[in-house]
């Protein structure tokens, strides 16, 4: 770790499309910042950018300076906390932040370890930096108000707008048109549909003929996935009515296009369709004891369902079956990519059967799960002071997610923004606030184990007390209210014991087991907290 100097400067760059006045690029912002480190007499020592998306959860985000989850800055900011230099230097103060969140994120990281910021641009002020920050967020809300309102405007014209082109289509300009290469595979496929064609088939028959798919900026890892056929089929309606569906800010707009499709080809693909709905009884509820836990080698989660309700006799003719059957499947439906080892089905009740049989086997001899219980545990001992900080961190984040939220209700009240606006903005800190208080519940739990002394001894006994029941939930029971409680109760015991059920070739069934110490405990509590409560209802 470096030692604070005083003369150890760091570097902050950002660009962002949401800047539409001064534009520098990332060269010249460095370029002038090393210029007044220079001045300055200061050593620049790192140099933290933001200047290409970045992934939050499932989606890709621009560096905007109203986001203080940026890399390059939490990156600079974590590396303050550890005296790596004392000085930030940033080409303007927009650079830093643009919102009232970013801006509470570098202020207190300044305030906090007396950090100096120089501008190349400007002079910073910190007492002025809220103000700042607030026209900032004040100048973006009214731009992305005013897009918003010039998107709507073009949509209620029946202009087309950005968004993916449906297959069959392209946009020129604002119009939409057709693309006759694509048009003319969009009426193959409703063609195959209607003479029940599976889909596979049809998967095979597009790649055959080298059909062109939509071009994207990412390469396609399955040619012609059966998803985009079934998109193309869901938009039967949209092909042949001639309407494109625009959603804006919960706004509903059709866009008018060429239709491809007949209204005979719609009408006769609706009938066919509706012969093709899953029989009501393929979808009876059936308990699955290993349901969400096996893999196969493809590597894909494996689903399950009852078998179909009808079968082929040994002259080809389909006759209805007389008993249903339970099926655990691999969903890995592209040939391509299916493993040689993956059987792709296994009967249900052998799986369950054989799954339970080994979590008795590990019940009756729990010392296994409880070593590696025993060194998870030591792990997160060693590891209490990250846990607390991150605790701290959480917390912190929950308290800027309140400030944020008055601070969105007193724009509304002094009508500067919508009530709508509010509604919006309040409901996505909320979202916030709940994935942050599940994260809390999760450090909090973990602290909590790592702290108890005893469990050991309580897991043990709770593990000991599963095995004396075992005789009991492997009983044959008459009733169904009674086989599906006994399910639940299974259910639990496999969901606190295993990790995975690897499935590989003839059906070979691998399960890996793990102690969910935490789970146990859990049920413990739960077990005793309503054995008290029924003792004093009597």
């Amino acid at each position: 770790m470096l030692e604070k100097q005083g003369t150890k400067a760091a570097i902050y760059i950002r660009t962002s499309s949401e800047h539409q006045g001064e534009k520098a690029s990332p060269d010249e912002q460095e370029a002038d910042c090393r210029r007044l480190a220079g001045e300055h007499g200061l050593t620049v020592v790192a140099v933290y950018r933001d200047t290409e998306r970045y992934r939050v959860r499932n989606r890709l985000v621009d560096p905007s300076g109203t986001r203080a989850d940026r890399p390059g800055l939490v990156a600079m900011l974590r590396d303050a906390t550890e005296g790596h230099f004392d000085t930030i230097i940033a080409w303007r103060e927009d650079r830093l932040y643009r919102g009232m969140r970013a801006m509470l994120s570098v202020l207190e990281a300044i305030q906090e370890h007396k950090l100096n910021v120089l501008l190349a641009r400007e002079t910073f002020d910190p007492k002025m930096a809220p103000v700042k920050a607030w026209v900032a967020q004040m100048e973006l809300d009214g731009m992305r108000e005013r897009m918003t309102m010039g998107v709507k405007a073009r949509l209620r014209a029946g202009k087309a707008n950005t968004g993916q082109d449906r297959y069959g289509y392209r946009r020129n300009g604002e119009v939409i048109e057709i693309v006759e290469e694509e048009a003319h595979w969009v009426r193959e496929i409703f063609g195959w549909y209607v003479e029940r064609v599976p889909q596979l088939e049809i998967r095979r028959r597009l790649i055959e003929a080298n059909a062109p798919q939509k071009g994207s900026s990412v390469p396609r890892r399955i040619q012609w996935a059966i998803s985009s056929i079934q998109a193309i089929l869901g938009a039967a309606k949209e092909y042949t009515f001639g309407i494109k569906i625009q959603t804006r800010c919960g706004e509903v707009f059709e866009i008018p296009v060429p239709p491809i499709l007949s209204k005979a080809t719609y009408q006769r693909f609706l009938e066919v369709r509706q012969g093709n709905k899953t029989h009501p009884s393929h979808n009876l509820k059936r308990d699955y004891l290993i349901m969400g836990l096996v893999y196969c080698d493809c590597p894909r989660k494996w689903g399950a369902h009852s078998t179909s309700p009808r079968k082929r006799n040994s002259k080809g003719v389909l006759v209805e079956r007389k008993t249903r059957l339970g099926v655990y499947f691999c969903p890995e439906r592209h040939a391509e990519h299916v493993h040689p080892d993956c059987p792709r089905t296994i009967g249900a009740k052998k799986a369950d059967e054989y799954v339970w049989s080994k979590a008795c086997e590990v019940l009756s001899n729990p010392d296994v799960l409880l070593l590696a219980a025993r060194e998870h545990v030591d792990q997160l001992r060693q590891r209490a002071a990250e846990i607390q900080a991150e605790n701290e961190r959480l917390q912190e984040e929950l308290d800027n997610l309140a400030m944020e939220r008055q601070w969105v209700i007193t724009r509304a009240r002094k009508g500067l923004i919508t009530d709508d606006d509010m509604g919006y903005q309040l409901s996505a800190l909320s979202l916030q606030e709940l994935h942050l208080k599940r994260e809390m519940m999760t450090m909090s739990e973990t602290a909590r184990l790592s702290a108890l002394d005893n469990w050991e001894d309580t897991a043990r006994e709770y593990l000991a007390t599963l095995y004396e029941g075992l005789e009991e939930l492997n009983a044959e029971l008459e009733t169904e209210e009674e086989r599906h409680e006994l399910f639940q109760m299974r259910r639990q015991i496999v969901l606190a014991l295993v990790e995975k059920v690897l499935i590989g070739k003839d059906r070979k069934l691998t399960v890996v087991f793990k102690l969910d110490v935490l789970s146990l405990l859990n049920q413990m509590e739960g077990d005793q907290i309503e054995m008290a409560g029924t003792c004093s209802r009597k």
